[in-house]
């Protein structure tokens, strides 16, 4: 059996970068490393929008291309023939 190296990589530490400099999450007060929570927690609630609107719009398209298609079948043979028959009179 070979021998393996195995190396433990320190976790990445949350950051912010303020004016120019990296500060790290931890270095903050109590009050901001809370505010950067909620930021975190409202940048993820944005996302979670975003996905919930592409999804709602692909519904809308849905309906609203079936609704179309529902009419199509429904006017072609019998409308066109009206229509049809109505030009032949003019």
């Amino acid at each position: 059996m070979a021998n393996e190296e195995v190396t433990l990589e320190e976790p990445i530490k949350p950051s912010v970068t303020i004016g120019g400099f990296e500060v790290f999450i931890e270095d903050l007060p109590e009050e901001g490393q809370q505010i950067f929570g909620r930021l975190q927690r409202l940048n993820q609630k944005k996302v979670d929008a975003v996905l919930d609107l592409e999804e709602l719009q692909a519904g809308i398209n849905f309906f609203s291309n079936r609704i179309v298609a529902i009419y199509n079948e429904e006017v072609s043979p019998s409308e066109e023939t009206k229509l049809d028959e109505s030009t032949e009179e003019s």
